[in-house]
């Protein structure tokens, strides 16, 4: 799971191509982007254009003058830079509708991405008070409930967080994706909550956590969910003297119940207070705008870096914070900088399967499912990428029982188990004999092919197992 709120500090100073220029003021750098944003959402795209790319005519993207555009007022965190994320994502999403106005008529109808956001109601555990306590796993036994700020006024505050970040999607697929929120809210489920010494420190949802959390999720939301949010009551332990300037990471980038849809994870305050190595007090409307973009962008590029990673744009962790790894041809200085050259110069381009059908993750409908056979399932496959014995093996038929039709999957290292075809949920549910059924899902998840506009095909390409990709090589 990545970590969330760094900043790469040594980047700041890295020398850049851009011919120098004066040092933005980080007000103004805050105010433009508030007006830009203005009139987008005014839907007047060609005034909101004009004055972004003035804006960077004069204070050029990667440009040295931004390394300077911080506060030292630590009531105040739009970002850091100040505003330049979700600068340079907005002047992205004015460019596309700007010239997608030119080719109206042209564009294709665009496809819905079902973003379920899951509010967990309530959380326990025990929460350190010391230093000492977080090491030896100790602590204040506390019963923690969802800040109701988050569920006020509609979800005001989830919605301010999201809506820079969900234009940028549909700008990054051209048009061709539209993210859609869904709240699931989960006022009664009590998830265990645990605290780990660093570096970095920890705070957030326990290992077994998550069984219980998707089990509370009905399969008919799962069903229909491409992406994942899961907020939870906070853990970090901020009123002990120990903590008061700590920073405490409490989420990133998991995977949704399949293993491979996206799932951002954080805790509650995330969104409602700067943590105390970005600053202190409450986020103000306009902060939420400036910085929640930047950091949703964050966990989702290592998303699309996992689901892609033949371009090898994360080939370790967090490497666009290191100047030096950056690809030759990538231009800028700062992390949405790689971000953008990360997406013009390599996904946009050439991603197999394209963005607009790679990053689809709900489940085919039901008159899919009925003309897959269990005959269509049997065949050889291989884990991407392929690290043993273990990853090669083929899917056989092994009789039948009650009248069904039983498989075996067998792997080039000599182990198999048996399966049971249940296509009707898109799964092979495994036997007994199952090496991994203690600490896994029990089930082969059938991966169906798409056709260029991501619609779900009966064609079998492969399945999930263990947080897995097996494809077909028959």
């Amino acid at each position: 799971m990545a970590a969330v709120g760094r900043f790469p500090i040594a980047l700041l100073a890295l020398a850049s191509s851009a011919a120098a220029v004066p040092a933005q003021e980080p007000r103004e750098a805050f105010a433009i982007q508030l007006r830009a944003e203005d009139l987008y959402r005014a839907g007047d795209d060609e005034a909101c254009l004009e004055l972004l790319d003035d804006w960077w005519r004069r204070y050029p993207p990667g440009s040295e003058g931004w390394a300077a555009c911080t506060s030292d007022d630590r009531s105040w965190f739009p970002g850091h830079p100040a505003s330049y994320s979700a600068l340079r994502m907005l002047t992205e999403c004015a460019r596309w509708r700007v010239e997608g106005a030119r080719q109206r008529g042209r564009r294709p109808k665009p496809a819905t991405v079902v973003w379920t956001i899951v509010l967990v109601g309530q959380g326990h555990g025990r929460r350190p008070r010391s230093e000492e306590e977080l090491a030896a796993g100790e602590g204040e036994r506390v019963r923690l409930t969802l800040d109701p700020r988050l569920v006020a006024d509609d979800h005001r505050v989830v919605h301010q967080s999201t809506w820079l970040f969900r234009e940028f999607v549909s700008a990054m697929t051209d048009g061709r994706l539209v993210v859609e929120e869904r709240f699931y809210d989960l006022p009664h489920l009590d998830l265990p909550l645990s605290a780990t010494p660093g570096p970095p420190r920890h705070a957030g949802l326990a290992p077994d956590a998550w069984g219980l959390l998707w089990e509370a999720v009905p399969e008919s939301v799962r069903r229909d969910t491409d992406w994942w949010w899961v907020l939870y009551p906070s853990f970090v332990p901020g009123d002990a003297p120990d903590f008061r300037s700590a920073e405490f990471v409490t989420g990133g980038m998991a995977t949704g119940p399949d293993g491979a849809s996206p799932c951002f994870l954080i805790d509650d305050l995330w969104l409602l207070r700067k943590p105390p190595h970005l600053g202190e007090g409450d986020y103000s409307d306009e902060e939420r705008r400036a910085y929640l973009p930047q950091w949703l962008a964050h966990e989702f590029f290592h998303h699309l870096f996992r689901t892609w990673p033949g371009f090898g744009l994360e080939a370790r962790s967090h490497q666009w914070f290191d100047r030096s790894t950056w690809p030759e041809d990538f231009e800028g200085r700062y992390e949405v900088d790689y971000y953008l050259e990360a997406l013009h110069r390599r996904l946009q381009p050439a991603a197999d399967p394209p963005l607009h059908v790679g990053l689809r993750y709900a489940a085919p409908p039901p008159e899919v499912w009925e003309r897959v056979r269990v005959a269509d399932v049997v065949g050889a496959y291989e884990h991407r990428p392929v690290e043993n014995d273990w990853h090669r093996g083929r899917i056989v038929r092994d009789g039948r029982r009650d009248g069904k039709a039983l498989l075996r999957w067998e792997n080039e290292a000599g182990v198999s188990w048996q399966l049971t075809p249940d296509l009707e949920h898109g799964v092979l549910v495994t036997g007994p004999d199952d090496p991994y059924r203690d600490t896994g899902d029990g089930r082969f998840r059938v991966v169906l092919a798409r056709d260029d506009d991501g619609r779900w095909r009966p064609e079998v390409v492969g399945f999930r197992f263990g947080g897995g990709l097996y494809l077909r090589v028959d």
